[in-house]
């Protein structure tokens, strides 16, 4: 398994770029491959679903792509070395975040994302079960290998794929959605996606991470009713679907590029990216970790991915686990 981009999803990359057409011969020679290597690349793109038409003195046509975030949708619009590569998709398995673990320890390279359409066995913070209908969320882990990275800061890739999802969202639906620490994303004061980062270390250092993330993307209100929780989705908040493979690729490169900043030292400028996002910041909470319940002002959260709670006026302490709820309304 390598991070590196196949060839369909090299052609199809070229076919995006010339606004669906290009021609054999063209693409062959940009990617140095015979015109033969370019055609059962195309015929692999068919074979998945892609409408690619041959066309006299035109070349290929791209028609139409398939629904699901393929390899190849995300390979020809993520950069070589970006976040997300390999890509691996799963029509049913039991859950990305087991699945990422299993190929880590089998030594999957930094940067490699699970996708899948369903889970049977999808898991939130604390083994709450995630539920999401086949089809309608983004449901992917993300493996990464953060060397030189404290083991106490583990937590800030939390916080990471949070800002990446707002900000990917933001870019991509015009939405503004807002981060619940420590694992939540918000959308007009409801749950729109859940994160769950699970490591392993070895001599205090980390080994891998793995950041897990379900987002609500075409879940309809009859759909979100039914959830145990008030939810939102980006169906539901813009009256529009949405193509999960540009919500995808969006993510990757927001992550991409936080991820270089953060292992570059740059954790107090994402840390105030965060605090710009955080829902919680300025209101009364209660948090709860175990039988421990403190009650006090969010006051924003550290570089490290703590949550700045004053229990009393001038006393701030750093929350590191817990549930955050608003005393409002308790």
């Amino acid at each position: 398994m390598t991070g590196e981009l196949s060839l369909p999803g090299r052609v199809l990359g070229l076919l995006l770029a010339g606004g669906g057409r290009a021609s054999g011969q063209e693409m062959g020679q940009r990617l140095g491959v015979s015109r033969a290597a370019v055609g059962k690349a195309v015929e692999s793109l068919r074979g998945q679903g892609f409408v690619i038409t041959a066309r006299p003195r035109t070349g290929y046509c791209l028609e139409a792509e398939p629904t699901p975030p393929l390899p190849a949708r995300l390979e020809a619009r993520l950069p070589a070395g970006c976040l997300g590569l390999p890509l691996l998709h799963y029509q049913d398995i039991d859950s990305t975040n087991l699945q990422a673990r299993r190929l880590a320890e089998a030594g999957a390279p930094h940067g490699a994302c699970l996708v899948a359409e369903h889970q049977s066995a999808g898991r939130g913070r604390l083994d709450r079960r995630w539920q999401a209908p086949a089809g309608a969320c983004l449901l992917f882990s993300l493996l990464l290998r953060p060397a030189g990275l404290p083991l106490a800061e583990v937590f800030s890739l939390t916080n990471l794929a949070a800002l990446a999802v707002c900000q990917a969202i933001e870019q991509t639906c015009g939405l503004a959605p807002a981060i619940k620490w420590p694992n939540d994303v918000f959308l007009e004061g409801r749950k729109l996606a859940g994160i769950l980062t699970e490591f392993t270390a070895r001599a205090e250092r980390l080994d891998y991470v793995v950041v897990g993330v379900g987002l609500n993307v075409n879940l309809n209100p009859d759909q979100l009713a039914k959830l145990p929780a008030p939810a939102n989705s980006l169906l539901a908040a813009s009256g529009r679907s949405w193509d999960r493979a540009l919500v995808l690729a969006a993510i990757l490169q927001k992550a991409d590029a936080l991820y270089a900043r953060l292992m570059a030292g740059g954790r107090e400028v994402l840390g105030q990216e965060y605090n710009r996002r955080s829902w919680l910041t300025g209101r009364q909470v209660t948090v709860r970790d175990g039988d421990q319940v403190r009650q006090g002002l969010a006051r924003g959260v550290a570089p490290d991915g703590a949550l700045l709670l004053e229990e009393a006026p001038g006393q701030i302490s750093a929350i590191r686990h817990g549930d955050v709820s608003l005393l409002a309304i308790q």
